[in-house]
C-alpha cells in the first residue's frame, strides 16, 4: 500500500507541455534500485502509464549523476542500496535544488514515523510507495501530486508525527 505525504507540493514543469486528459504521459523518469528484475518492473509499469524512462541507476550516487545528466521529471528512489541510500541521496538532490518529484519504492515494512523517511537534511519524499503495489497506485499518487491534488505544504517537515504519513 502506498502512502502519500501530506506535504507534497503542485508540481508543474514550465515550458513542457502534458496531456491534460493523462498528466503523467511524457513525464521523463529515473529509475533507482539495485535489484535489476525490480528496475524492470519500475520501468513497465511507468511505461504502460506513457511515461519515458529516461535512465537506470544501481545505486544513490549514481542517482546523483543521472539527476543532473537526465533532468527527470520523476526520480523513484530504492531506500536501501548499496553506496548510498536512497534518504541520502534524498537529501543530496535537494541541496543541488533538483525540482523532480522523488518517490520512495521500498519492500522496507512498517514505516511508521516521517523519522525514519526525513533525509539528513530534513528533506522527505513525495510519495512512498511499496514494491509490492501495482500500475493503479501509481497513477492515482502520481496524477495526485501532478495536478495538485496532493495536499500542499513546505516540502521539509519539522514534526515527526505519524500522522503525516497517511495510507491512499
Amino acid at each position: 500500500m502506498a502512502v502519500r505525504l501530506s506535504f507534497a507540493s503542485e508540481r508543474t514543469l514550465a515550458g513542457r507541455d502534458f496531456d491534460s486528459k493523462n498528466p503523467l504521459a511524457g513525464r521523463r523518469v529515473l529509475v533507482v534500485d539495485d535489484s535489476a528484475s525490480q528496475r524492470s518492473r519500475l520501468v513497465d509499469i511507468f511505461q504502460s502509464i506513457g511515461m519515458h524512462v529516461v535512465g537506470e541507476a544501481e545505486n544513490g550516487l549514481e542517482a546523483l549523476s543521472g539527476a543532473e545528466r537526465f533532468q527527470p521529471d520523476i526520480i523513484s528512489l530504492d531506500i536501501i542500496m548499496p553506496v548510498m541510500h536512497g534518504v541520502e541521496a534524498l537529501g543530496y538532490l535537494k541541496q543541488k535544488n533538483c525540482d523532480a518529484v522523488i518517490v520512495y519504492v521500498s519492500a522496507l515494512g512498517g514505516i511508521e514515523s516521517v523519522s525514519q523517511l526525513r533525509s539528513p537534511g530534513g528533506h522527505l519524499p513525495d510519495a512512498v510507495f511499496s514494491k509490492k503495489d501495482g500500475r493503479e497506485t501509481y497513477v492515482e499518487v502520481l496524477t495526485a501530486i501532478f495536478t495538485g491534488e496532493a495536499e500542499s505544504s513546505a516540502g521539509t517537515a519539522s514534526d515527526d508525527s505519524d500522522e503525516m504519513v497517511r495510507a491512499v
